[in-house]
Protein backbone atom coordinates (compact mmCIF):
# COMPACT_ATOMS: atom_id res chain seq x y z
CA UNK A 1 0.00 0.00 0.00
CA UNK A 2 1.43 3.38 -0.96
CA UNK A 3 1.82 6.26 1.48
CA UNK A 4 -0.77 8.44 -0.28
CA UNK A 5 -3.30 5.60 -0.38
CA UNK A 6 -2.71 4.96 3.31
CA UNK A 7 -3.40 8.60 4.12
CA UNK A 8 -6.66 8.53 2.15
CA UNK A 9 -7.77 5.28 3.77
CA UNK A 10 -6.86 6.66 7.19
CA UNK A 11 -8.87 9.81 6.58
CA UNK A 12 -12.00 8.05 5.31
CA UNK A 13 -11.81 5.32 7.96
CA UNK A 14 -11.29 7.94 10.64
CA UNK A 15 -14.45 9.79 9.63
CA UNK A 16 -16.45 6.55 9.54
CA UNK A 17 -15.03 5.54 12.92
CA UNK A 18 -16.09 8.86 14.44
CA UNK A 19 -19.62 8.41 13.08
CA UNK A 20 -19.90 4.84 14.38
CA UNK A 21 -18.43 5.95 17.70
CA UNK A 22 -21.04 8.67 18.14
CA UNK A 23 -23.82 6.20 17.29
CA UNK A 24 -22.39 3.64 19.74
CA UNK A 25 -22.06 6.23 22.48
CA UNK A 26 -25.66 7.41 22.03
CA UNK A 27 -26.94 3.83 21.93
CA UNK A 28 -25.06 3.05 25.16
CA UNK A 29 -26.70 6.00 26.90
CA UNK A 30 -30.10 4.84 25.60
CA UNK A 31 -29.48 1.36 27.01
CA UNK A 32 -28.88 2.92 30.43
CA UNK A 33 -32.06 4.97 30.26
CA UNK A 34 -34.39 2.30 28.89
CA UNK A 35 -32.89 -0.43 31.07
CA UNK A 36 -33.37 1.73 34.13
CA UNK A 37 -36.98 2.41 33.22
CA UNK A 38 -37.67 -1.30 32.68
CA UNK A 39 -35.86 -2.24 35.90
CA UNK A 40 -38.06 0.11 37.93
CA UNK A 41 -41.26 -1.14 36.30
CA UNK A 42 -43.86 -2.44 38.70
CA UNK A 43 -44.97 -5.14 36.24
CA UNK A 44 -41.96 -7.35 36.98
CA UNK A 45 -40.81 -9.15 40.11
CA UNK A 46 -37.59 -8.32 41.97
CA UNK A 47 -35.41 -11.00 40.34
CA UNK A 48 -36.40 -9.88 36.83
CA UNK A 49 -35.73 -6.23 37.72
CA UNK A 50 -32.25 -7.05 39.03
CA UNK A 51 -31.43 -9.11 35.94
CA UNK A 52 -32.59 -6.38 33.53
CA UNK A 53 -30.72 -3.71 35.48
CA UNK A 54 -27.51 -5.78 35.44
CA UNK A 55 -27.71 -6.57 31.76
CA UNK A 56 -28.47 -2.98 30.81
CA UNK A 57 -25.65 -1.68 33.01
CA UNK A 58 -23.05 -4.00 31.49
CA UNK A 59 -24.33 -3.52 27.93
CA UNK A 60 -24.49 0.24 28.35
CA UNK A 61 -20.96 0.43 29.74
CA UNK A 62 -19.59 -1.69 26.88
CA UNK A 63 -21.38 0.43 24.26
CA UNK A 64 -20.26 3.72 25.79
CA UNK A 65 -16.63 2.58 26.15
CA UNK A 66 -16.57 1.18 22.61
CA UNK A 67 -18.09 4.41 21.30
CA UNK A 68 -15.51 6.56 23.09
CA UNK A 69 -12.64 4.40 21.81
CA UNK A 70 -14.01 4.60 18.25
CA UNK A 71 -14.31 8.40 18.49
CA UNK A 72 -10.75 8.74 19.81
CA UNK A 73 -9.48 6.29 17.19
CA UNK A 74 -11.13 8.36 14.46
CA UNK A 75 -9.77 11.67 15.77
CA UNK A 76 -6.23 10.32 15.98
CA UNK A 77 -6.61 8.77 12.53
CA UNK A 78 -7.52 12.13 11.04
CA UNK A 79 -4.57 13.76 12.82
CA UNK A 80 -2.24 11.00 11.60
CA UNK A 81 -3.49 11.35 8.03
CA UNK A 82 -2.54 15.04 8.03
CA UNK A 83 0.84 14.71 9.77
CA UNK A 84 2.83 11.47 9.77
CA UNK A 85 4.63 12.54 12.96
CA UNK A 86 1.32 12.10 14.85
CA UNK A 87 0.63 8.55 13.65
CA UNK A 88 1.54 6.63 16.83
CA UNK A 89 -1.65 7.45 18.79
CA UNK A 90 -3.72 6.34 15.77
CA UNK A 91 -1.71 3.12 15.58
CA UNK A 92 -2.14 2.43 19.32
CA UNK A 93 -5.87 3.17 19.30
CA UNK A 94 -6.26 1.00 16.21
CA UNK A 95 -4.84 -1.90 18.22
CA UNK A 96 -7.19 -1.09 21.11
CA UNK A 97 -10.06 -0.86 18.61
CA UNK A 98 -9.12 -4.27 17.21
CA UNK A 99 -9.18 -5.82 20.68
CA UNK A 100 -12.56 -4.27 21.51
CA UNK A 101 -13.86 -5.25 18.05
CA UNK A 102 -12.95 -8.90 18.61
CA UNK A 103 -14.49 -8.87 22.10
CA UNK A 104 -17.66 -7.27 20.74
CA UNK A 105 -17.83 -9.75 17.86
CA UNK A 106 -17.49 -12.73 20.17
CA UNK A 107 -20.09 -11.26 22.51
CA UNK A 108 -22.54 -10.58 19.70
CA UNK A 109 -22.92 -14.22 18.63
CA UNK A 110 -26.41 -15.31 19.52
CA UNK A 111 -27.78 -11.75 19.38
CA UNK A 112 -28.84 -11.81 15.75
CA UNK A 113 -27.32 -11.19 12.36
CA UNK A 114 -27.65 -7.40 12.57
CA UNK A 115 -25.50 -7.23 15.67
CA UNK A 116 -22.90 -9.54 14.16
CA UNK A 117 -22.81 -7.47 10.95
CA UNK A 118 -22.31 -4.29 12.97
CA UNK A 119 -19.45 -5.92 14.88
CA UNK A 120 -17.79 -7.12 11.68
CA UNK A 121 -18.02 -3.66 10.11
CA UNK A 122 -16.54 -2.07 13.22
CA UNK A 123 -13.74 -4.63 13.24
CA UNK A 124 -13.01 -4.07 9.54
CA UNK A 125 -12.74 -0.31 10.09
CA UNK A 126 -10.22 -0.90 12.87
CA UNK A 127 -8.27 -3.26 10.60
CA UNK A 128 -8.19 -0.62 7.85
CA UNK A 129 -7.02 2.05 10.28
CA UNK A 130 -4.33 -0.26 11.67
CA UNK A 131 -3.05 -1.25 8.22
CA UNK A 132 -2.92 2.35 7.00
CA UNK A 133 -1.35 3.62 10.23
CA UNK A 134 1.20 0.81 10.15
CA UNK A 135 2.18 1.72 6.57
CA UNK A 136 2.61 5.38 7.51
CA UNK A 137 4.52 4.44 10.68
CA UNK A 138 6.90 2.20 8.74
CA UNK A 139 7.54 4.86 6.10
CA UNK A 140 8.76 7.40 8.66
Amino acid sequence: MSLETSRKILKVSGIISILFGIIGFVMGILVFVTGGMVATSMDMNVEDNAMVAGISLVGGIMAVVSGIIAIIEGIFSLRGAKDSEKIMPAWIFAIIGLVFGVIHLVGSFGNGAGNIASSVISLLISVLIFAAANTIKNSR
